[in-house]
């Protein structure tokens, strides 16, 4: 009986320690996978809100670009000589000083000078080599391109074209691409949020290990103590009643507790009681 009871009881406690480090385990899986999906969201946000801050700053540098190359008389402030080529028909020149004058004013990598869908110009920050066959061309569909690599450099990179009018030389389908590297301010913003996820997974963990024992420990050993106390102790007890009664050496009378789930045992002992009481007064009678 004993070991029926012990192999019993080992089965249970299994079943409800497994049950509950599964629950466990799942929980902890539910955390894990929001910071990843929290982290990577947050990193997506601010690379989108990286990107809309460079298009507004090479759109900005467009205008003024466009202002500067809106009178030959606006660019002699710069130099009269590049003036006097303009107004003599070499508009290479006009297309050199546009790049030659962005590149060393504004925080950008390349400037392109684009007529009727062809670089005729372009200029270059810090020897970048680029090949303007390479180069963007065309318009994109929306306000920018994102490029996975400019030149040699990989990274991200945003790309704008800007129109620019110049009606004072009746050049028609005129724009200036703008490129600027995003790709160390990418970067910054990923370590971060990699850096926070790595830290909140490391603390979770970390607590995780520490459920999982204590989650181990509680529903080995409290499980251990509840069942002794409201199982196994009130059927060792009906076990010794039932003995007892066999024997003849039980005094008193069964009590039944109908609030109790053993109420029916408890009843069934009480009757058994009663006719082997029966029986005895029958024999000595």
């Amino acid at each position: 009986m004993k070991g029926n009871r012990g192999k019993e009881m080992r089965r249970l406690m299994l079943a409800v320690s497994l049950s509950v480090l599964v629950l466990v385990l799942a929980i902890i899986a539910y955390f894990m996978v929001d910071i990843i999906v929290t982290t990577n969201n947050n990193i997506e946000h601010n690379k989108e809100l990286v990107i809309e801050q460079s298009v507004l700053s090479l759109t900005q540098i467009g205008e003024n670009i466009s202002e500067l190359t809106k009178s030959p008389a606006v660019i002699g402030i710069f130099n009269q000589d590049i003036v006097n080529k303009i107004l003599g028909g070499d508009w290479q020149t006009f297309y050199d000083f546009m790049g030659e004058f962005a590149i060393p004013f504004y925080p950008i990598e390349y400037v392109g000078v684009v007529q009727n869908g062809e670089v005729v110009s372009y200029a270059t920050k810090g020897g970048l080599v680029v090949d303007p066959q390479d180069m963007p061309t065309e318009p994109p569909e929306g306000d920018y391109e994102s490029l996975d690599s400019l030149g040699d450099k990989e990274g991200l990179f945003i790309s704008v074209f800007y129109p620019v009018d110049l009606n004072f030389s009746g050049l028609e389908d005129f724009y200036v691409n703008m490129i600027v590297d995003r790709t160390d301010e990418l970067a910054t913003v990923e370590k971060y949020f990699e850096d926070q996820r790595n830290d909140l997974i490391l603390r979770l963990s970390i607590a995780s290990v520490i459920a999982v024992i204590l989650s181990l420990l509680l529903t080995t050993f409290g499980l251990r103590y509840f069942t002794r106390k409201y199982v196994v102790k009130p059927i060792e007890e009906l076990n010794r009643t039932a003995e007892e009664i066999a024997d003849g050496t039980f005094e008193g009378e069964v009590q039944v507790d109908e609030e109790s789930a053993y109420a029916a045992l408890q009843g069934l002992l009480r009757s058994g009681q009663k006719v082997l009481q029966h029986m005895d007064q029958e024999i000595k009678g």
